[in-house]
């Protein structure tokens, strides 16, 4: 008998996600019957549709609680996006059921991981003001030196030569440490909730936030809004990083003390390459704008098809392996809701 899929699917997800109901519907269908619930209230999900036979829910819409796994006896796995809140998932429920919830936060990794590398180029070469010089129509070719165009005042040529730091080594940070190292890059990682012995392995050095800082060009800051990651990075780190340095910020502005680093930036002591801010949208008039020591795109690093498209495929892929008698991979782990949720100790910071 082939098992049931509950994919429950509100509205709003085809403008937030506008890939991943059409992928979710292919990708689940393949592997036994589906149901989609329009679940467009914000009822308890066992209320909007029957769970009495439901195997696998694909979790989109409607209230998710310990009710509905009660309501759910055949339930064996769950999958959506927790982002970092968790949104109530009542983890305790499935957990006593040994029904993994699994969790495609994962999927834009991949997408945020290369703009962030590509924030960071294109700040060591200032190619976004190049750009915009030569559609603006400057004179340009005409250099002060004939093989050398970089800023002087900052940071900048070749990643591969620089002393990198990386703060946050998840699904994005790691990626973009061994990026970085595969370049050439000297790269300090700092994340307390990663094996040493795996960093090591990426050809990354373990490093405590102290040092990273101390002996970083270039800062890579890719910490989601846990409440132990508030200002990780200090007013008293940021004023430690040496004149010229670059700071390159991804996934939230929340372990930034971005009042500090704004005065830096704007004193010309330190250059900046962002994809968040303390403030979103960044105001038309806001002083980052505009800078020479400045690169930014607006909040749009995970905004890819390719992620819409890894969010369905991290569900179904997992679903998949459950039915084979196989391990997930991306299943949310307590220790994780737990991080991601409460403030906790954090070693070297």
């Amino acid at each position: 008998m082939r098992p049931l899929f509950l994919f429950a699917h509100h509205p709003h997800l085809d403008r937030e996600w506008p890939f991943v109901a059409k992928r979710m519907i292919a990708r689940l269908s393949e592997l036994g019957e589906l149901r989609v619930l329009n679940a467009a209230s914000k009822e308890l999900l066992h209320r909007q549709a029957d769970l009495s036979e439901v195997w696998g829910l694909a979790w989109f819409g409607g209230a998710f609680t310990a009710e509905c796994v009660a309501a759910a006896p055949r339930l064996r796995v769950v999958g959506g996006i927790t982002d970092n809140a968790g949104y109530g998932l009542p983890v305790e429920a499935l957990a006593a059921r040994e029904s993994p919830f699994i969790d495609a936060t994962r999927a834009w990794g991949q997408s945020v991981a290369e703009v962030a590398l590509a924030l960071a180029l294109g700040a060591l070469r200032q190619i976004p003001h190049w750009h915009g010089r030569m559609a603006r129509g400057d004179p340009l070719w005409e250099f002060e030196y004939a093989q050398f165009c970089d800023n002087p005042d900052f940071v900048n040529g070749d990643l591969g030569t620089k002393q990198v730091g990386v703060i946050g080594l998840g699904a994005i940070g790691s990626c973009v440490a061994r990026w970085c190292v595969a370049l050439g890059s000297t790269v300090r990682g700092f994340d307390p909730f990663v094996p040493e012995a795996a960093v090591r392995g990426w050809g990354v050095e373990p490093a405590s936030l102290d040092r990273l800082v101390d002996e970083s060009e270039v800062v890579f800051v890719l910490v989601p809004p846990t409440p132990s990651a508030k200002h990780l990075l200090n007013r008293e780190r940021i004023g430690r990083l040496r004149k010229g340095a670059l700071v390159v910020a991804v996934t939230r502005a929340h372990a930034i003390d971005m009042a500090a680093l704004r005065e830096r930036i704007l004193a010309d002591e330190l250059a900046g390459a962002f994809d968040v801010y303390d403030v979103e949208p960044l105001p038309p008039d806001d002083p980052l704008r505009g800078r020479a020591n400045v690169v930014h795109t607006p909040h749009i690093a995970g905004r890819t098809r390719d992620a819409n498209l890894r969010v369905a495929d991290v569900i179904a892929e997992d679903f998949a392996r459950i039915l084979r008698g196989e391990a997930p991979q991306a299943a949310l782990t307590a220790e994780a809701m737990r991080v991601r949720t409460e403030a906790v100790p954090v070693r070297g910071a």
